[in-house]
């Protein structure tokens, strides 16, 4: 498909010499944009300075490129993963046991916007912003799937649809290749996880959170540890392998809960053992029935969603995190403890701000332990904050 020519409006204009990946398309002046359709944004002097993908869905132009170029065709993306590849090597993440489970492209970070690939075992997910981006996500996989210098051939790469509505599934998953089996055990750091390549977006590991992982030992060994919001009990796994005297993980999904037992066991921890529960539950019912009892825990890991919509436990992190924090806080001996939590900043307050604001309703004092965010694999530009979305922070909570 031709490149349409855009000329850019003043405003446009110094979006992009702030440096940003991706333009508004409403600030572009242009009506009825095709979805999928390849742009080139050409400044008051005729010149092309930009080129790009229109992505109307998502209301935005992602651009692909500073200057002009012949097609967004296969070899520009070969290249572009050739990159990401390069990238992850001189950061060491194409060797060793930690290999196994990584994001290879990160959207704007691999100037790929709105499109990754996760690396798992030895089969990749594509991730498309919407489905008419659909041909170039093939092409990308394409690519991910013919690239060397990975410790693992890719034998296979599905394909998915993420769109601006992460609750619509109506785009089935694609494979180009060998198609994945129903259940994936892959090695992070020679520790092994059960994962879902087909079907939901989320596969049952986020490789975001390897890093926290690795270094969440000093938090949790010797220590009764509670995992809210547990998930696939990723977090519930290394705290327990780390040392942990007893972990409780809560989540209001019995599924996940299962396949959290199950992590367990691909680990030679026995899900049955006294030290380990699992609580379907709502985790803020949860926590005021453990402080009802007079429950304690030494390390409290909170990595809520942004939102959920659940009828059981509808949640904003934006309007909800502080309380929860004081109310986590309640369960932590009288002679202090830690709280391990976790934001998504795109869409709120930094994590500071809202462990903040919980331990002024709580009534305690807190001393910031660590503070992080994105692994490596995760690179973002430096002049695109929003880009980097993850905090993670650990705090003690004094007496």
């Amino acid at each position: 498909m031709a490149f349409f020519g855009i000329t850019l409006t003043d405003a446009t204009q110094a979006r992009l010499d702030e440096g940003a990946p991706v333009l508004q398309i409403d600030e572009l002046k242009v009506a009825n944009l095709e979805p999928g359709r390849p742009i080139k944004l050409i400044d008051r002097h005729a010149q092309t300075v930009a080129c790009g993908i229109a992505d109307p869905e998502n209301g935005v132009l992602r651009l692909l490129s500073r200057g002009a170029l012949r097609a967004l065709d296969a070899a520009f993306f070969r290249r572009r993963v050739e990159a990401a590849v390069a990238l992850r090597r001189a950061a060491g993440l194409t060797a060793g046991d930690g290999a196994g489970a990584y994001r290879l492209v990160n959207g704007e970070g691999d100037g790929l916007s709105g499109f990754t690939v996760d690396i798992y075992g030895e089969y990749a997910v594509v991730c498309v912003p919407s489905r008419a981006l659909l041909p170039f996500g093939r092409l990308i996989a394409e690519a991910a799937a013919a690239v060397t210098g990975l410790p693992a051939t890719v034998k296979g790469v599905v394909i998915k649809v993420r769109g601006k509505d992460p609750q619509d599934r109506t785009s089935k998953d694609e494979v180009i290749g060998e198609g994945p089996p129903e259940k994936l055990v892959v090695h992070e750091l020679g520790v092994p996880f059960e994962l879902h390549l087909l079907g939901s977006l989320n596969v049952g590991l986020f490789t975001d959170m390897r890093e926290q992982r690795r270094g969440i030992g000093r938090f949790v060994a010797g220590r009764r540890v509670l995992n809210t919001f547990a998930y696939t009990g990723a977090l519930s796994v290394a705290a327990a392998r780390a040392g942990a005297t007893a972990v409780t993980s809560v989540d209001l999904s019995s599924g996940v809960l299962s396949w959290a037992k199950e992590n367990f066991r691909l680990s030679g921890l026995d899900p049955n053992d006294a030290r380990f529960r699992f609580e379907t539950s709502d985790v803020r019912r949860f926590m005021e029935k453990e402080k009802e009892k007079g429950v304690v825990y030494d390390t409290i890991i909170m990595d809520p969603p942004t939102v959920s919509a659940a009828r059981a436990s509808q949640w904003s992190m934006k309007k909800d995190y502080p309380d929860l924090i004081a109310l986590a806080v309640s369960l932590l001996p009288a002679t202090g403890g830690i709280v391990w939590a976790s934001a998504n900043t795109r869409r709120g307050p930094d994590i500071l701000d809202h462990l903040r604001e919980g331990m002024r309703r709580a009534g305690r004092t807190a001393a910031v332990l660590e503070l992080a965010g994105l692994p490596p694999d995760y690179p973002t530009p430096p002049d695109w904050p929003e880009a980097r979305y993850l905090e993670i922070c650990q705090v003690y909570v004094g007496g």
